[in-house]
């Protein structure tokens, strides 16, 4: 009989344990990603490629994100120049009166592409533009 109650207890832990992530601040994270891909298919000179991003959080974030994706593809003779400035901020300020934070996370990958293409070069041997 002993061993049913020790049993149904350890059950009861076990289960409680489980639960214990889905309470934590992890769960609620502020986060700020910015996916920026840029590709310049050019023919006789590459263009310049830029990618900016400035990114802010306060101490009273909750739960907040902010998320943004950029393309840009140029494709001529002369490469193109392609600029992304990305401005980011989250925060909770007079709207989170719970007392509770969340940790911050920032994720900001670019991609940047130059491919030179003989098809788009007046120079290459045998194009007649």
């Amino acid at each position: 009989m002993k061993f049913k109650i020790c049993s149904i207890g350890l059950f009861s832990l076990a289960s409680l344990l489980t639960l214990i992530p889905a309470l934590t601040s992890g769960v609620n994270a502020c986060a700020i990603v910015d996916a920026t891909t840029q590709v310049d298919i050019y023919g006789t000179q590459p263009g310049v490629q830029e990618n900016n991003v400035n990114t802010g959080y306060d101490d009273n974030c909750l739960g907040n994100a902010a998320v943004g994706t950029t393309t840009q593809v140029g494709i001529g003779q002369n490469g193109t120049n392609q600029t992304n400035q990305g401005n980011y901020y989250v925060g909770g300020g007079e709207y989170n009166n719970t007392g509770l934070t969340s940790p911050y996370i920032e994720v900001t990958p670019e991609t940047q592409i130059q491919l030179h293409s003989p098809a788009h070069d007046p120079g290459f041997i045998g194009n007649s533009y």
